[in-house]
């Protein structure tokens, strides 16, 4: 059993999940998953990157999602050219998804974070990076 590890995650599965989703993550969501991949953001779930060594708790990986509930939204909304830019790794209540819009480049040099819709498809920017996210007041979580 190894006690150093019940929570986060390494740079190999990162760099797996980076892989399986065609795209480098932002450096502020990696820095977060490092030491939290598989917590929760309040009551905001983050989704993690899949770690073998803690599959359980990361079975819901960003990667999954995007493979298949995002996936199937877009086909129900119609997401168009605007949606392939976008990259979900939190789940609102609502079916709402945090997104990062790999379109819209933030002061950071990271993609800024928006709010997808899953009525209207439309999206409303919430941040602009993953860090300002983790500070927002009035962030739901």
């Amino acid at each position: 059993m190894n006690k150093n590890k019940s929570i986060g995650t390494t740079l190999e599965a990162i760099a797996a999940a980076e892989q399986a989703l065609g795209r480098a993550l932002p450096a502020s969501y990696v820095q977060w998953l490092l030491v939290n991949n598989g917590r929760a953001l309040g009551a905001l779930s983050i989704f993690p990157v899949y770690d073998a060594a803690n599959a359980r708790k990361t079975w819901e990986s960003i990667e999954r999602h995007y493979n298949t509930g995002w996936q199937e939204w877009l086909r129900n909304v119609g997401g168009g050219n605007e949606a392939s830019a976008l990259l979900p790794f939190a789940q609102f209540g609502t079916g709402d998804y945090y997104c990062f819009d790999y379109a819209q480049t933030g002061p950071s040099g990271e993609p800024v974070v928006v709010l997808w819709s899953h009525e209207t498809g439309a999206t409303s920017t919430v941040a602009p990076d993953f860090a300002s996210f983790l500070i927002l007041p009035g962030r739901p979580g």
